[in-house]
């Protein structure tokens, strides 16, 4: 029998789930399954599709950046989106590899937010969910931008040239090294189209990873906001105001409810540790090119005599903030909500428990205060790291402009 504080149909959370990234997903054929093949027939052959052109972009863009090495701005409009692109491959393929296991990772989280039945903790959730749908959106968005200018900036400026009868033709959206045979006239706008494509399928392959990160962060906050309530209600529900200590049949009241608030807590904790060791390789790689990408797109602004190049990068500039502010701030999320159970536990009757009960509360409360993070070698997403980060994305453009 469901009370009346409890809610009777399916969670209001269950249309905030994975919103963005599982849109993205959808597009470029990746998004987890228990059992391949479990999909449309057609999913394999979007991810063949996508994975193929963005490596043939990120391969192609990188390698010309190498041999144009003389002109830094032709180089950096190669390294930037060829950076991006090369680490949007080891994305797709780390998520294509480890598909059931990411599966598996989205049943265990979807269970314990499914588990909350209570209007409040609903509630909570949502506004978690819905924060994480507006920045997921916010990094499609930013995204698509950048690679809508990058591919109409080669068609506005063939037009200029068109109507002023100036030399030159249109060329490719991306500075990129193809064979010979894929820029002959009759292949070109074949060529411009995939290229193109390999735009659009980097942005949703970078919106997928990135927003389901955060979205399992900010997910894992909230059951670790739900135990919190948990806790509070535990003795709330004693009505232990009028006692100073809690009699036997309270005590093991209170014991029978926190050894399931353990069992939740382990489980909680196994899940992040599972995360992290999914998502080890892609944050330490995204946060070392990090720099690199913010620092080469802010010097292309600066170096940039086009407008239409600097409104390009300057779209590119936000979508790589953007991505690296969605880590950083769930990263920290799950630190913050994971240290704050502690705080939640030293604030309850614990005095008024037997010494067997406050034994357990013991327990739990030191390993709360051990905060759980999303931590990788050489990196822990924090606010504090993106912080970090700027700060040496700033002495790498300072470094650089005593060069130039």
């Amino acid at each position: 029998m469901i009370d009346s504080g409890e809610l009777e149909l399916e969670p209001a959370i269950a249309g905030h789930f994975y919103r963005i990234p599982r849109f993205s997903a959808r597009i470029v054929g990746i998004w987890p399954e228990m059992r391949r093949g479990s999909g449309p027939w057609y999913t394999h052959l979007l991810f063949v599709f996508a994975f193929l052109v963005v490596l043939v972009g990120a391969v192609g863009e990188v390698s010309y950046g190498c041999v144009d090495l003389d002109d830094l701005v032709v180089a950096l409009e190669a390294f930037c989106p060829g950076t991006t692109k090369a680490v949007c491959v080891l994305k797709l393929w780390v998520f294509f590899r480890s598909s059931r296991q990411w599966a598996v990772l989205i049943q265990r989280l979807q269970s314990m937010l499914w588990a909350a039945r209570r209007e409040e903790g609903q509630r909570m959730l949502v506004a978690l969910a819905t924060t994480a749908s507006r920045l997921s959106l916010l990094l499609l968005s930013s995204g698509t931008a950048t690679n809508t200018a990058f591919n109409l900036q080669p068609l506005i400026m063939g037009l200029y040239r068109w109507l002023f009868e100036l030399p030159g033709q249109i060329e490719l959206p991306f500075n990129i090294i193809l064979p010979a045979f894929a820029i002959q006239p009759s292949l070109f706008p074949v060529t411009y189209v995939l290229l193109t494509a390999s735009g659009a399928c980097t942005v949703f392959a970078f919106s997928f990873v990135d927003g389901f990160f955060l979205c399992s962060c900010l997910y894992i906050c909230g059951v670790f906001r739900l135990l919190q309530q948990d806790i509070r209600r535990i003795f709330a529900d004693l009505h232990g105001d009028s006692v100073d200590v809690f009699t036997e049949a309270m005590n093991a009241e209170v014991r029978q409810k926190l050894a399931h608030i353990v069992e939740r807590h382990n489980a909680i904790i196994d899940l992040c540790t599972d995360l992290t060791r999914q998502f080890t390789v892609i944050v330490l790689m995204h946060f070392l090119s990090a720099a690199f990408v913010l620092c080469s797109t802010i010097l292309d602004i600066m170096l940039n005599t086009s407008s239409l190049s600097g409104l390009t990068y300057i779209c590119y500039s936000i979508a790589a903030l953007t991505q690296l502010f969605l880590y950083c701030f769930g990263g920290n999320h799950v630190s913050e909500s994971s240290g704050a159970v502690a705080d939640v536990l030293y604030d309850i009757e614990w005095y008024k428990c037997d010494a067997r009960t406050r034994k357990m509360i013991l327990m739990i409360l030191r390993r709360s205060q051990r905060a759980k993070t999303i931590a990788v070698p050489f990196f822990t997403p924090s606010l504090a790291a993106f912080g970090s980060i700027l700060s040496t994305t700033g002495s790498y453009i300072t470094l650089l402009k005593t060069f130039l």
